[in-house]
């Protein structure tokens, strides 16, 4: 069974099968699980896997592995949304910008009410206004921001291989 995935922003079709989609699970499950782990789950071998993985990587199918940290516990706890309007023809500028502040953790370029919607993290509610007031707002060709402060966090996933 072979499932179609575009790769990153190249818009390159690349398939994908059942294994290359186990491994990318299992991955996804615990990134430090050993490639030995990993070929006994599947009933390959431990080659096998090195390859595969290799291939998922070159290709952009895994871009890295990662820790995932729990914000409170490293004094990042408060979150937020903000959407940001910028002047015409201004839109990477602000991006570059955004890019450069450690507490922005997603930019994205919408369509809509809002050029730009952020995810950003801050320690508190004071730090939060900060970081809004005295570096996001002072970027150059931002118009207007409106930001909304994540109460609770329901549901936060990483994307997952699913079949069609």
């Amino acid at each position: 069974m072979y499932y179609d995935i575009l790769i990153n922003e190249m818009d390159e079709e690349i398939k994908l099968d059942e294994i290359d989609e186990k491994i990318i699970e299992r991955l996804q499950e615990d990134s430090r699980k050993s490639f030995v782990e990993i070929a006994k789950e599947l009933g390959v071998s431990d080659p096998t896997i090195h390859v595969r993985v290799k291939k998922l990587q070159e290709a952009g199918v895994i871009e890295k592995f990662t820790a995932v940290l729990a914000p409170a516990k490293v004094e990042k706890g408060v979150a937020a949304f903000i959407e940001i309007n910028v002047k015409p023809n201004a839109i990477e500028e602000v991006i570059k910008n955004l890019e450069k502040l450690d507490e922005v953790l997603e930019i994205h370029e919408t369509f809509g009410e809002y050029d730009i919607i952020a995810k950003i993290r801050a320690r508190s509610n004071e730090d939060l206004r900060d970081l809004v007031v005295r570096k996001i707002r002072t970027i150059p060709n931002i118009v207007n921001t409106k930001v909304t402060t994540v109460l609770k966090t329901r549901k936060e996933k990483q994307l997952k291989i699913t079949p069609e």
